[in-house]
């Protein structure tokens, strides 16, 4: 499928819940902040903080297949890191094949596209539903975003964006 026919297929929200509550309860976490480079590691996937450099300077993180490798940017912060390194399982999880296509490395390659791709989307809502499920979240969605985001070791940032999206706040 190439990129242009991606465009025209919505992102399957229910799959990434779906596969990261999946994930969740494999690892057996139920509580917060989940660790995602401990989920990784439990299912047989390495990360490797590096500094990317040249044209691949801005990249955040991808997934190598080739090696099942996270491969992370270590000068991000953390929060950020965190959120990478989910997104990226996602990838993971849910496009194995298509990660192992030449389209994908054309993506990695060009950060301009990835937002256009319904499974950069995808991997997206993946990461929220990991990072921060909805059953946990229930728990303490009266709190401040701040004192969430602390919970959680997500950005107030990706805090808000979740509770937006859950609750409408």
């Amino acid at each position: 499928m190439d990129m242009f026919e991606t465009k025209l297929i919505k992102p399957d929200y229910r799959l990434a819940e779906r596969e990261a509550i999946r994930l969740l309860n494999e690892s057996g976490v139920y509580q917060p902040p989940v660790n995602p480079v401990e989920i990784a590691h439990d299912i047989g996937v390495r990360v490797s903080f590096v500094h990317f450099s040249g044209e691949s300077e801005g990249v955040a993180g991808l997934y190598d297949p080739s090696e099942d490798q996270i491969l992370v940017n270590a000068d991000e912060a953390g929060v950020r890191q965190t959120f990478t390194v989910a997104h990226e399982l996602g990838h993971r999880i849910m496009h194995a094949e298509w990660a192992k296509s030449e389209a994908y490395k054309v993506l990695w390659r060009d950060p301009k596209r990835q937002s256009k791709d319904r499974r950069e989307t995808e991997a997206n809502v993946f990461a929220a539903n990991l990072l921060m499920p909805k059953q946990m979240v229930d728990e303490y969605k009266s709190l401040p975003v701040s004192s969430i985001a602390r919970i959680f070791a997500v950005s107030e940032q990706v805090a808000t964006f979740r509770l937006q999206n859950l609750y409408g706040i």
